[in-house]
């Protein structure tokens, strides 16, 4: 990783500070998504591609949220992704939805080869 990159993903993660943000690496490798909020050490909802939810802590995340060590509070089964996502919405509430949905997020471009 370069000076530069390293920078970069720094940025993403200080960005979580106060704020929900998706890991979109997670979605470009077709693991579902990962949502997070608290910078370096806060908490995470993870929705798979079969619709299993789940919500916990993680910490770590230097210098992204791919290295971090996380730990599972809740699980739940859904029908389906959309199913998963509709509960993440609830659990979330009004700030994880605006915060999703506005402007201002740090871009997050993938690193040629990286697979996290």
């Amino acid at each position: 990783m370069t000076k530069k990159e390293l920078e970069q993903w720094q940025a993403v993660t200080n960005s979580s500070q106060y704020r929900w943000v998706e890991d979109h690496i997670t979605r470009l490798n077709g693991r579902g998504t990962l949502y997070y909020t608290g910078g370096g050490d806060g908490c995470f909802i993870r929705i798979t591609p079969e619709g299993n939810l789940t919500i916990g802590i993680y910490e770590g995340a230097f210098p992204h949220i791919g290295e971090a060590c996380f730990q599972v509070k809740a699980e739940r089964k859904c029908s389906n992704y959309n199913e998963a996502f509709q509960k993440a919405c609830e659990l979330g509430g009004i700030k994880f939805l605006m915060d999703l949905f506005s402007s201002g997020q740090v871009p997050q471009e993938p690193i040629r080869g990286m697979h996290l």
